[in-house]
């Protein structure tokens, strides 16, 4: 008789756990492969910090740090989502219609990704974001290390919103809100727009701004030393720099559609490789006497 009432009370506790929708936690800088996040701020005040003139919205995009360094430098690489659909449309609508369509251009944005789990080995904190800058300023490891306290406003948001039920959500928040969990005051009263003012550049910018994109992290185990700064892009022209017209461009739009587009070679380009790869197989053909 015990052991039917304890079978049935195992039996009963199971039903009730699958019942329970499971946490859909965002994944952070803990994981070693962080999630790309789409930030998008709005301050309507003076102050980025006090009063019930802001907002803020995190949406969790749901492609992996590792993915998107292996597209780096793929030429064509694209990839889109629509902020007005599914999970993210709640959050979406509800901050569009707190901006209004005639203050849209005073919000910004921007695309960040976290790993922090050996932030003081070389390499070990690796760090994705936009830049609108074509040369990325004076970045030291010391403060590259300093980006792991955005930690801090992911797991604040994790369980917000629709984060805690699907499994690539959004969340919005005010500077009233709990603790970091507003963009504007991460840490209490350091914006999220310069890694909680660790970066040399201003990551946030104006719906519509096409971004350029950065993969930031430490050189060595020197506080002192430079970081590593890695642009996004494709090498069109083979000289060795990502320069005008080959940055991975990030893109908001205000109808609420993200795109993050690499470049393509120009038609001429194309003519001249494929003439080049023509002339090649001349050659192997002369060569081998077929």
């Amino acid at each position: 008789m015990k052991m039917n009432f304890k079978l049935k009370a195992l039996a009963a506790a199971a039903v009730m756990a699958a019942s329970v929708p499971a946490l859909a936690a965002i994944d952070g800088g803990d994981t070693g492969n962080g999630e790309l996040l789409l930030n998008v701020r709005y301050y309507g005040g003076t102050s980025a910090t006090t009063g019930d003139d802001d907002m803020s919205a995190l949406f969790d995009l749901g492609f992996k740090m590792n993915d998107m360094l292996a597209a780096n430098g793929q030429a064509g690489f694209s990839k889109s989502w629509d902020l007005t659909e599914g999970a993210y449309g709640p959050s979406w609508n509800q901050l569009m219609s707190f901006v209004t369509p005639a203050n849209a251009h005073l919000a910004e944005f921007n695309v960040i990704a976290l790993d922090n789990t050996d932030f003081n080995d070389a390499g070990g904190s690796r760090y994705l974001t936009t830049g609108n800058t074509k040369d990325w300023p004076s970045q030291g490891n010391t403060n590259v290390k300093g980006f792991q306290n955005m930690e801090e406003y992911i797991e604040a948001n994790s369980s917000r919103g629709t984060h805690a039920t699907a499994a690539n959500g959004a969340s919005v928040a005010l500077p009233t809100d709990p603790s970091d969990t507003f963009f504007g005051a991460v840490g209490g009263f350091m914006q999220g727009d310069t890694w909680v003012t660790k970066t040399t550049v201003d990551t946030t910018q104006p719906l519509g701004t096409e971004q350029n994109f950065w993969y930031l992290t430490t050189s060595s185990r020197s506080n002192l030393a430079q970081a590593t700064k890695t642009p996004f892009g494709v090498d069109l022209d083979k000289d060795g720099v990502i320069g005008e017209g080959e940055f991975t461009k990030v893109t908001l739009s205000d109808a609420g559609i993200l795109s993050i587009t690499s470049p393509v070679p120009e038609a001429d380009t194309w003519a001249m490789l494929l003439a080049g790869l023509s002339m090649l197989g001349v050659m192997i053909r002369r060569r081998t006497g077929a």
